[in-house]
């Protein structure tokens, strides 16, 4: 957990990231930071706060702002922000040589998790209710691919309610310059991998 510890310290000491508070706009559900995630171990220890790099945080938060002129009183919950290259390594040991393996950015290019530039989240409602998006955050299963949805509804493996709250979290977030993984409905990137690596540094 040092790794952990001196990540946070960096993040923190950074005037490049902004915090994601429990709030209006948003809800903490930081998977990594719990036993409740595919690998089944807290790898985040002391890092129990979310953040974004800046530029990526004001995306999510017109994002949101979107979001309330369609929805009001909804908010977004978050599954994961900046995410630690170390963690990212975890994450690859445990995937690695397998069929989930495409899931999982390889540490040594960095995902833009690493970077503060990707975000995984869903919804909740007006009452703090999680919407249904018919496969749950990290399902490896294809059914919560994005790129196959028209074929899982007309097989009957997707209702009309899952495709419009997926709708709905796809819409408010690229109205704000997001780019929805083709092979994860919840994880989003606030820009390029080519220009985020290119310009910013990476978080160890």
């Amino acid at each position: 957990m040092r790794e952990i510890a001196r990540s946070l310290d960096f993040v923190t000491r950074s005037g490049d990231f902004i915090e994601l508070k429990n709030g209006p706009a948003y809800a903490l559900d930081l998977r990594y930071a719990s036993r409740n995630n595919f690998v089944g171990v807290d790898m985040y220890g002391p890092l129990t706060r979310a953040f974004l790099h800046k530029d990526c945080a004001q995306q999510l938060q017109a994002a949101w702002s979107h979001l309330q002129t369609l929805q009001p009183g909804y908010r977004f919950v978050i599954f994961d922000a900046l995410r630690p290259r170390s963690v990212q390594r975890v994450l690859w040991a445990h995937v690695k040589g397998t069929e989930n393996e495409r899931y999982i950015a390889n540490p040594d290019k960095g995902s833009l998790h690493n970077f503060g530039f990707a975000v995984d989240l869903s919804l909740l409602d007006a009452s703090g209710t999680e919407l249904d998006m018919g496969a749950g955050f990290d399902d490896f299963r294809p059914l919560a691919q994005p790129q196959l949805e028209e074929q899982f509804v007309r097989e009957g493996l997707l209702g009309p309610q899952h495709l419009r709250h997926r709708h709905l979290l796809r819409d408010v977030m690229t109205s704000a310059g997001f780019s929805q993984l083709a092979h994860e409905w919840w994880h989003f990137n606030g820009a390029s991998g080519a220009w985020v690596r290119a310009n910013f540094q990476i978080v160890e």
